[in-house]
């Protein structure tokens, strides 16, 4: 055997001796599920391709879910202990179970036979057949023990008959009507007064304009009272309500802005779309308690919760984060954009809604920002002069303090 196949050799001994402890110390520490996954990988046959050169292991692991193939290179120091992985799926960057995948397959594959550069064959891409549920399981013949579709009628008189036998009969309450929302606000809602027979009777887009006015207005006592009502917000079902179909604060930039009505902002005016699901509404939404407990930490102030404000026309309202006292609000942003930005690196952005002050000592608000309409409604309804406008981020926190713009 010459010296080059002799050299091979004792780096696949090192390279077998060596990995099967070291790879569990390298994973389990912090990535426990990877060596879990990647005995998964292994036992189903996920390893497409492998190969081991000096000091780097390549290859190719088939993804557990997807027709889809991830490259993974696993280099080892001078020493001969893992140095660091690479992988082309999300968690590459991480210890993922595709690496420890590899290093399993290395483990039980590698020996003084294997060549160096020897290529596992691939697997023959078989297109795989696929089946609906429909198919696999085919619905059993539609049975109707009535010759035609059951009517409204039918269901009231079947109601009418089980509540004979008392209000526990489980198919008396499936078939028994909703209730409707109680509406526990001191004023009605705005649907409530698009349904009335007052706004249902007047002719005229005018005269029904004018019953809307006329029907929303609202007294002091009424606007004091409904802010302790939809305090909590998000968590408060009467303040989804009390919003519902009246224009908000954080509205008003964009209303201010449009150049046209649009069917889009109109949607978003009535409330039609769904935000919840939106990456920098989760992030602010979920934050925002943080924020909080910062802010009051930095200023030692502390902040009551507080509902919905509005204005006596009761169609404008506003909704602050927080009251500081008779004569503050607070608001606060946790931007998702900027989230893992300083404030100071923040405000490069021409969009960010702060900017550093002349003197270059601390920050100002843009008033052109959709953020100043927002705050100075907030300020204006909820009857204070001052609000506390803080920017969080996981890196920092900005608080800037405004004064209501009374032009």
């Amino acid at each position: 055997m010459d010296s080059n196949s002799s050299r091979k050799y004792l780096f696949l001994d090192e390279f077998v001796f060596l990995m099967k402890p070291l790879y569990t110390v390298y994973f389990s520490i912090e990535e426990k599920k990877s060596i879990k996954k990647g005995e998964n990988h292994f036992k189903s046959d996920h390893i497409e391709a492998f190969t081991y050169q000096q000091g780097v292991l390549r290859g190719e692991v088939h993804a557990s879910m997807k027709q889809k193939v991830y490259k993974v290179t696993i280099y080892l120091d001078e020493e001969h202990e893992l140095k660091s992985t690479e992988c082309e799926c999300p968690r590459g960057m991480f210890k993922c179970s595709h690496a420890a995948a590899l290093f399993i397959h290395g483990i039980h594959s590698l020996s003084r036979t294997d060549l160096e550069c020897q290529w596992r064959k691939r697997k023959s891409n078989t297109s795989l057949s696929t089946q609906a549920v429909t198919e696999m399981f085919p619905p059993p013949k539609r049975y109707s023990a009535l010759s035609r579709k059951p009517t409204q009628a039918d269901r009231c008189a079947l109601y009418e008959d089980l509540k004979e036998y008392g209000r526990f009969t489980g198919l008396c309450w499936l078939i028994s009507p909703e209730p409707p929302i109680a509406n526990q606000l001191p004023f009605p809602t705005i649907e409530e007064i698009i349904f009335s027979d007052e706004f249902l009777q007047a002719t005229g887009r005018q005269q029904q304009l004018d019953c809307l006015v006329r029907l929303s207005r609202l007294q002091e006592t009424d606007i004091l009272r409904v802010s302790e009502l939809t305090a909590g917000q998000r968590d408060n079902p009467a303040w989804f309500l009390a919003r519902r179909g009246r224009l908000t604060a954080s509205n008003f930039g964009s209303v201010l802005k449009a150049k046209r009505i649009t069917p889009s902002l109109i949607k978003r005016l009535l409330g039609e779309y769904d935000l919840s699901r939106v990456k920098a509404v989760q992030w602010g939404v979920n934050n925002e308690e943080e924020a909080v407990k910062a802010f009051t930490l930095k200023t030692g102030l502390a902040v009551k919760g507080t509902g919905i404000w509005f204005h006596s026309s009761g169609i404008l309202g506003a909704s602050p984060d927080g009251i500081i006292d008779e004569g503050t609000v607070l608001e606060v942003k946790c931007p998702y954009t900027e989230r893992n930005l300083t404030v100071a690196e923040a405000v490069e952005s021409t969009t960010f809604c702060l900017e550093k002050c002349r003197s270059g000592q601390g920050y100002a608000f843009k008033k052109h920002h959709v953020y100043w309409h927002q705050v100075q409604g907030e300020m204006y309804f909820s009857r204070r002069r001052f609000c506390y406008f803080v920017v969080w981020t996981t890196k920092d926190i900005a608080i800037v303090k405004i004064e209501r713009d009374e032009k």
